[in-house]
């Protein structure tokens, strides 16, 4: 598979909605989510905005040689906050295609109060994607509980391209000491160069998912990436 279908693929998804209007949107929601509807926990007190989220995501000081913010990829919730939502299933084939995007962690099906997010990229189109979300009541144990699922049920998936299946495989591990749970995922074929590393790590009600994706590895530099984006966030705290 070449990079520029890898490329087409991983921006197919972006990150959750400006104030509810998801380019994912809800109904892209894990079926195995167990998020209840909006009652008394879906109060924002206590929440980091975007604006708060913004400023802890990693500047390009921090990046990887040559990556360059990608201005389109930068989106926030600002001061505002999105509105609750249930949550809605979506056939299991979905959710394992949402996998391969920048906007993976909506594959857990359920929208977040706040968040920002910005990609990095180079001129072969290596791209680093870090996003923070911030959600209501228990909402966001249940994102790593429900992304856990996915991923483990998408062991291994069809990536459809131009008419064209690519078999992908993902090799899901824990992350000790991250936060205070977090999950690791590289995901790989034998069509593709390199390969994809998605990590999701939550501290406290916060939700820090990264997506690093490499022609001539796996993307594990991101691991170390997202470890320190995860002290940026349990420093807010």
């Amino acid at each position: 598979m070449s990079q520029l279908l890898r490329r087409a693929t991983l921006i197919a998804c972006s990150a959750t909605a400006v104030l509810g209007l998801a380019a994912c949107g809800p109904d892209n929601a894990n079926p195995s989510s167990t998020a209840s509807a909006p009652g008394p926990a879906a109060s924002t007190a206590g929440l980091p905005d975007g604006n708060k989220l913004n400023a802890l995501l990693l500047p390009a000081t921090a990046m990887p040689p040559k990556f360059k913010l990608d201005p389109s990829g930068s989106q926030s919730t600002g001061d505002g906050a999105i509105p609750p939502a249930s949550p809605s299933a979506v056939p299991a084939d979905k959710a394992c295609d949402m996998l391969n995007g920048t906007g993976w962690v909506n594959s857990a099906g359920i929208i977040a109060a706040s968040f920002a997010k910005n990609n990095y990229v180079d001129e072969a189109q290596n791209m680093f994607a870090q996003e923070l979300d911030a959600y209501r009541g228990n909402d966001a144990q249940t994102v790593m509980a429900n992304l856990k699922k996915t991923l483990t049920a998408c062991h291994t998936f069809t990536v459809t391209q131009d008419g064209q299946n690519f078999y992908a495989t993902v090799t899901l591990q824990s992350l000790p000491g991250v936060g205070d749970e977090a999950l690791q995922a590289v995901i790989t074929s034998p069509e593709w160069t390199g390969g994809s590393t998605l990590v999701a790590a939550r501290v406290g009600k916060v939700v820090v998912a990264t997506y690093d994706n490499e022609q001539s590895n796996t993307g594990t530099a991101g691991v170390a990436l997202t470890k320190t984006l995860v002290k940026n966030a349990a420093s807010a705290h």
